[in-house]
Order: C-alpha cells, then sequence, then structure tokens
C-alpha cells in the first residue's frame, strides 16, 4: 500500500506510435519538496510480450519497494513499451527505443514535475529487467525513438537489474539448429517452443532462420555486449530460477568486476522466477539494499 501523502498520476502519454500511444504514471513521493527529486523509471516484464506499467503496485515484495522508493524521497516512473507479437507489427528494437524514450520524457519534462535531470535511474523485471540494462548500458543510437525527444539523452546513474537475462543468445538458444529443436519439441510445450520462435523473429528479423547471424543479432541486443558502458548495477535474482538461470547474473558479474565497475548481486537463496515463495523478512531485506544502492548512486 502507497504511503497516503504519495501522489499518483496516471495515464500520461509520453509518445505517440503507429501502434498507439505509449503511457506512463508517475508516483510523486509524499516528501517532495522542491524540484530536485530523484527518479526511477519501472519497466514491467512479461517476456517482451505481456504484462503492463500496473506490476509494480500487484506483488507484495515489489510493491514494498515501491513504497519504500516513495518514503525516501525518490519518484517512480513506471512504464507501460510496446510488446512483441506473433503478427511482428512490433519487433526489437521497438521496445527499448520506448524505454530510452521514457528516460528522455522523464529529463523533458523535469521542471513541470519536480524531477531532477541528472538522478534518473532505470530499474525492470525479468524481461524489463534486460531493457533496464540496454538502457542503461548501451548507446542511444541503437533504438532511434521519437525524433521529438532526440534532444534528450536516455543516460542513467544506475540500474536496478531483477532477474534480466544479460545473454539473449543464450536465452534463446540461437545456435540450435531446426533438427535439434525439432527433437526439443516433442519434449516441450508447444507454447515454450512457439513463444521461442517469435522472439527469435521479433529480435532478428530475416537472419532468424540462420544460427549464426541470429546470434550476432541476439548479442547485439544483450547487455553483456555493452558492459564496458555500464553504470552502477544491483541485482536481484533467485538461485533456482528455472525462466532466467542465475548464471545470467554471474556471467554479468564477471564482466563488470573484470572492468572494474560497480555491481552488487543479491542471490535470493532457493527462489525461482517472480520469486513465488519470498518471505516477508526476505522482502524487506531486499528493499533495504536497495535503498542503500539509490542513496549511494542515485
Amino acid at each position: 500500500m502507497l504511503p497516503p501523502e504519495a501522489r499518483l498520476i496516471e495515464n500520461v502519454v509520453y509518445k505517440n506510435t503507429p501502434q498507439g500511444a505509449q503511457k506512463l504514471d508517475i508516483y510523486l513521493p509524499y516528501a517532495q519538496t522542491s524540484s530536485n527529486t530523484p527518479v526511477v523509471v519501472f519497466i514491467h516484464g512479461g517476456s517482451w510480450m505481456h504484462g503492463n506499467k500496473e506490476e509494480m503496485s500487484k506483488k507484495e515484495w515489489i510493491s514494498l519497494m515501491l513504497t519504500e522508493m516513495l518514503k525516501s524521497g525518490y519518484a517512480v516512473v513506471c512504464i507501460d513499451y510496446r510488446l512483441v507479437n506473433d503478427s511482428f507489427t512490433v519487433v526489437y528494437p521497438e521496445p527499448l527505443a520506448d524505454c530510452k524514450d521514457a528516460v528522455k520524457w522523464v529529463r523533458a519534462n523535469s521542471q513541470q514535475y519536480g524531477f531532477n535531470p541528472d538522478r534518473i535511474a532505470v530499474m525492470g523485471t525479468s524481461a524489463g529487467g534486460h531493457l533496464a540494462l540496454m538502457t542503461a548500458y548501451s548507446p542511444d543510437g541503437i533504438a532511434p525513438g521519437d525524433k521529438a525527444l532526440d534532444l534528450y539523452s536516455a543516460k542513467v546513474k544506475c540500474v536496478v537489474d531483477i532477474y534480466g537475462p544479460t545473454d539473449m543468445s543464450k536465452i534463446l538458444r540461437s545456435r540450435l539448429s531446426p533438427f535439434v529443436v525439432s527433437l526439443a519439441s516433442l519434449k516441450i510445450k508447444k507454447n515454450i517452443i512457439d513463444m521461442r520462435s517469435i522472439l527469435l523473429w521479433s529480435f532478428t528479423g530475416e537472419s532468424a532462420a540462420h544460427p549464426q547471424r541470429r546470434t550476432r543479432k541476439c548479442l547485439h541486443y544483450s547487455p553483456m555486449t555493452y558492459v564496458q558502458d555500464a553504470v552502477p548495477t544491483i541485482v536481484f535474482h533467485g538461485t533456482k530460477d528455472t525462466v532466467v538461470p542465475f548464471s545470467h547474473t554471474q556471467w554479468l558479474q564477471q564482466a563488470m568486476t573484470a572492468r572494474g565497475h560497480v555491481i552488487e548481486v543479491h542471490p535470493i537463496d532457493g527462489e525461482n522466477h517472480v520469486f513465488p515463495t519470498i518471505t516477508t523478512d526476505k522482502s524487506r531485506e531486499m528493499t533495504e539494499s536497495l535503498i542503500r544502492f539509490l542513496n549511494k548512486y542515485l
């Protein structure tokens, strides 16, 4: 539950696209007293195909994070973005362009809402964690967006990744041959095989039919590729995650550490994807770690 003094501004249009207006919700901290409020832009998960900006208010553990960020003086901006689909009317990098444009919009409208344009972070869960990392690490030119926002940068001070994939070639199994995929389909549910196919085409286009080319394309849209330009990062990830294996965070940690970049990794022992059995105490512990990180790096 939000602090009673917190203010919510819903369904603000931050850009128009051929698929319709993209909207965001603004949670303003109850202690906001100046035009210098730091901002966390939250990007929902859902396999790049599902979900919406209400995610942060639905799960108890992440709602706690939202509440404590507001109590600590941070504004939170929860965004919708275009979702890929089986008709391929939305393909990558359009979802990333929306995320970067949302950051640019926050910067462009900082005076109106009392935001500090120099203190912006991004945060996301699962596919949203991937998009948050890509928004933070990759150059803006990788995902051209709304020309009306071109004058603004999508650069952020830090990033919060919650069980997000870091290597798209691994998560989409881009090196598998059609023969191996056909064998796998005998044991793996059809909806999983179909989702992989849709995502491969959405991320790689015509390269999807060629393992080497699609692997290069997947790496082009992987946070691991852009670690050299990383910002301080905190990661929360279940050690028993069967959707996005914990190894994705370990790869990122190794690469960040090798380059001398700041990364905090908080393994959530025994938890699967979306933390289905997380305790109240563990939720509070995660939230305290998050606030400490933001206080230091944002």
